[in-house]
């Protein structure tokens, strides 16, 4: 199962993305946690006091090619990993990433593991990046690790970067269920309806959900009632004594501590998430769908030829994972 918060910048959604995956750690599920925000909060808020090295970023040039090199296994269809793109889509030939295995090449080396549950942080700008890169750059490695990932035994949680960038590629197409963090006033709802537009233009509105958030009062649930389709909300995060003080003191979330109704909302998202599960066999056919529309652009084709022949159209998410299990 998997899932990515996504929303504006300050909606509330790093905060979200903790409490529910503290909510899964609870259940004793293998869970891989993803900060993919330029602004990497969760370790704190997930107690993982470990300090990061730039080198365990994904994103690390470093990192980069490590990734992609033990991905590509025996991969004849990527001639070189300069061919190896934000798109191209697993083989029978690849190497997948398991996250129910402890001992996974790629999870035991780029996370922190804190019991079940693993960390795994994207990576911000670094200092030579400033005013030469775009942090979309950065997301590409992390596409290629969710389609080249198995999560049928866990979930993934993911906590986006802020904005739409999102659908600037191909991560909205890599979750069961994309959860956008609504604040109650007309901003928030103008981001809402620009999901909207995107999720049903790229063919995942049914994955599609959102969270009201900061509630204070009836009127601010009202007020988005009135502008969301009853179906698409799960829920109210209502404003929290405990979640408010602890913005101020920083340090590990405590689920325990808070209020009943915010307890049972995250309950709820995870039976949606349960009852929301991508077909692997869509996932995959929509992946193919969209490397074929990114190499063909001018600038791809110059670069590395036709790659279209990186489709291996016999490829099967549950097939693999049979094979790997017999090994």
């Amino acid at each position: 199962m998997r899932i990515a918060f996504v929303g504006k910048g300050g909606s509330g959604k790093t905060t979200l993305s903790a409490l529910f995956s503290l909510y899964i750690k609870e259940k004793n599920m293998p869970l891989l946690v993803v900060d993919a925000d330029i602004n990497m909060h969760l370790p704190e808020l997930l107690g993982i006091t470990e300090v990061f090295p730039k080198e365990m970023h994904i994103s690390h040039p470093d990192a980069v090619k490590e990734i992609k090199a033990h991905l590509k296994g025996d991969n004849s269809r990527i001639k070189e990993l300069s061919h190896f793109r934000k798109t191209t889509p697993p083989t029978k030939e690849s190497n997948l990433i398991f996250i129910d295995d402890p001992d996974d090449t790629v999870i035991s080396k780029f996370s922190h593991k804190n019991n079940n549950l693993s960390l795994m942080m994207v990576g911000t700008y670094d200092t030579e990046d400033i005013g030469a890169s775009c942090y979309h750059n950065n997301l590409a490695i992390f596409e290629n690790l969710l389609s080249h990932l198995m999560d049928k035994n866990g979930v993934v949680i993911t906590d986006m970067v802020a904005g739409v960038d999102a659908f600037a590629n191909t991560l909205h197409a890599q979750f069961d269920m994309l959860l956008l963090v609504v604040e109650p006033t007309k901003r928030g709802l103008e981001v809402f309806e620009q999901y909207r537009k995107l999720a049903t233009d790229a063919g995942v509105y049914e994955q599609f959900y959102i969270v009201g958030n900061k509630i204070r009062s009836k009127t601010d649930r009202e007020f988005i009632q009135q502008h969301v389709p009853t179906d698409k909300i799960l829920g109210f995060l209502g404003e929290s004594d405990y979640l408010r003080i602890k913005e101020q003191e920083g340090g590990l979330l405590n689920i325990s501590k808070l209020e009943p109704e915010n307890m049972e909302l995250l309950k709820v998202i995870f039976e949606k998430l349960e009852s929301s599960i991508y077909s692997s066999r869509q996932r995959i056919e929509k992946l193919w769908g969209l490397h074929k529309k990114y190499i063909a652009q001018d600038f791809i084709k110059d670069r590395c030829g036709d790659l279209t022949f990186q489709i291996d159209d016999s490829f099967d998410y549950d097939k693999y994972d049979n094979k790997h299990k017999e090994r």
